[in-house]
């Protein structure tokens, strides 16, 4: 939303109304005059249409996903958060909050104590929209986000920013994660194309069935792209698949990369190396099996720039061995 340029028109219709009538405003004429200033300010509408009317600057807000808390906590609006979901944890202090969303669905007696002025929340964890309704239903205003690609999550920390009054932070924030990211794209341009590795991105493997990948078409796979590499596996679906074990020897990567979270360890690298159906590909031969940090390339927040430096330095690594 345009809020200088918002501002700017307002006052100018006042300005042109005093004019043209030739009276002196009166101080309570300011006061309304300031009111509906304000009431344009405080109302946006989400990359989904929604309508959020707020009034006024939100002052308790509650964070659906650990990447929004991540965002909040980044944009310098951290002392807003008076809720979050189960799974945040960073800043540290997000696991002492009242927790009212998890994997069993949303609290709503915990989130109607809260008295919250916002609910900021990710379609992608609530594709049916059964949460976004539950809230709706308790007239608590609700702003989400639905990031499909980088630009989409750059914008997320941007709205996040208008919808706090941290925009100067929160365009920091972006200018950095730009920066950086335009540097590795620039270093991984340089890569020969017979030099670009095959990499795969395991999100979940136990050896009891079928390993869940990140595609080419996940936030993950275009992290890969970026950092010089090209995904092992293609998919249109935008997220995680189950993929058979026939299918990976089959693409044969040449880096594997295992998501490694620290709310939810996993036992993804070992179960791999000592699965021997696995043996013959590429990156266990050369041993370019990594652990990576989920919660930087899974996550659509700021740290997704430390997953994606994660994610060059290795094939770097694997380029100039």
């Amino acid at each position: 939303m345009k809020k200088p340029l918002l501002l700017l028109m307002a006052m100018a219709s006042i300005l042109a109304i005093s004019v043209l009538s030739g009276c002196i405003e009166t101080e309570s004429e300011t006061v309304v005059e300031d009111e509906k200033i304000e009431s344009m300010i405080w109302n946006f509408t989400d990359p989904l249409g929604g309508k959020v009317v707020l009034g006024s600057e939100p002052e308790r807000i509650v964070t659906m996903t650990p990447a929004l808390t991540e965002i909040m906590n980044a944009v310098g609006a951290w002392e807003k958060v008076v809720g979050c979901d189960s799974s945040s944890d960073l800043p540290p202090e997000a696991k002492e909050l009242e927790h009212v969303v998890s994997w069993q669905g949303l609290d709503a007696e915990k989130l109607v104590l809260l008295k919250p002025d916002l609910v900021i929340m990710d379609r992608t964890l609530d594709i049916t929209d059964m949460i976004y309704t539950e809230i709706k239903e308790l007239d608590i205003p609700v702003y989400r986000i639905y990031p499909k690609n980088i630009s989409d999550v750059l914008n997320a920390i941007r709205a996040v920013g208008e919808l706090t009054n941290e925009t100067v932070n929160a365009t920091a924030v972006i200018d950095d994660f730009v920066e950086r990211m335009n540097a590795v794209s620039q270093a991984a341009n340089e890569i020969a194309e017979e030099d670009i590795p095959s990499v795969l991105h395991v999100t979940y493997y136990d050896g009891t069935a079928d390993p869940w990948i990140a595609t080419d078409s996940t936030f993950s796979g275009s992290l890969i792209i970026i950092a010089g590499g090209e995904c092992a596996i293609s998919d249109s679906s935008g997220y995680g698949v189950q993929m058979s074990l026939e299918s990976i020897i089959e693409s044969n990567p040449d880096i594997i990369f295992c998501s490694q979270s620290s709310s939810w360890p996993t036992l993804t690298r070992e179960t791999i190396l000592g699965d021997a159906r696995w043996s013959d590909i590429n990156a266990i031969s050369s041993d370019s099996v990594f652990d990576v940090a989920g919660d930087w390339c899974d996550r659509t927040g700021p740290r997704m720039i430390l997953g994606l430096e994660e994610f060059h330095g290795h094939i770097m690594d694997h380029v100039e061995a």
